[in-house]
């Protein structure tokens, strides 16, 4: 069982890495009464038959497994809180997930420690650019690690003090946003 939402993003951010994504886009939005979770990449995608599949627990694309509980429980929890999730396959275009949870439903698990969660998939994944954008009905912020790498040249992403500034402007994000970690 996924505990909180932001393991469901990194279980989708890690599908996206295992489909050579160069682009990985994470979204999360609280729009009035809902949590939307969107991440879409650009790497391999999946064919209609695979997206057909694709929420059957009994179903992977992974190698030596012989379950897929990610998407299955997924859209099993955004159902559970009045939700629905959605995947939009784009072969050789890459894919797109939405899921739509019900902000003050009493089975919406908490959203987590999604910057805990993000840091470390950013760090561990170079040659991937990532953006990050948390909104609300009124704000939009937004990470890119394009303009990042950009902006620190040769210095590594893993660098500490390029750590310690990704984890902080992810808070700052989060907060902008209204988007609190809840545990």
């Amino acid at each position: 069982m996924i505990e909180d939402l932001a393991m469901h993003v990194a279980d989708l951010v890690e599908n996206s890495l295992r489909a050579g994504a160069r682009h990985i886009t994470v979204a999360v939005a609280r729009k009035g009464d809902a949590l939307q979770i969107e991440v879409s990449d650009d790497g391999s995608g999946m064919s209609e038959a695979q997206r057909a599949r694709a929420t059957d627990p009994f179903f992977t694309t992974k190698p030596r497994a012989q379950i897929g509980l990610g998407l299955p429980l997924l859209v099993q929890t955004a159902e559970g809180t009045g939700g629905a999730c959605c995947v939009e396959p784009r072969p050789e275009r890459g894919t797109r997930v939405v899921a739509r949870f019900g902000w003050d439903h009493p089975d919406r698990p908490p959203l987590g420690d999604l910057v805990g969660t993000l840091v470390p998939l950013i760090a561990t994944s170079p040659g991937v650019e990532f953006t990050v954008e948390l909104s609300d009905d009124q704000t939009t912020w937004r990470l890119c690690t394009h303009e990042i790498r950009e902006r620190i040249g040769d210095i590594p992403l893993t660098h500490p003090e390029v750590l310690s500034f990704l984890e902080q402007s992810l808070r700052e994000g989060m907060d902008a946003a209204g988007l609190k970690e809840e545990r």
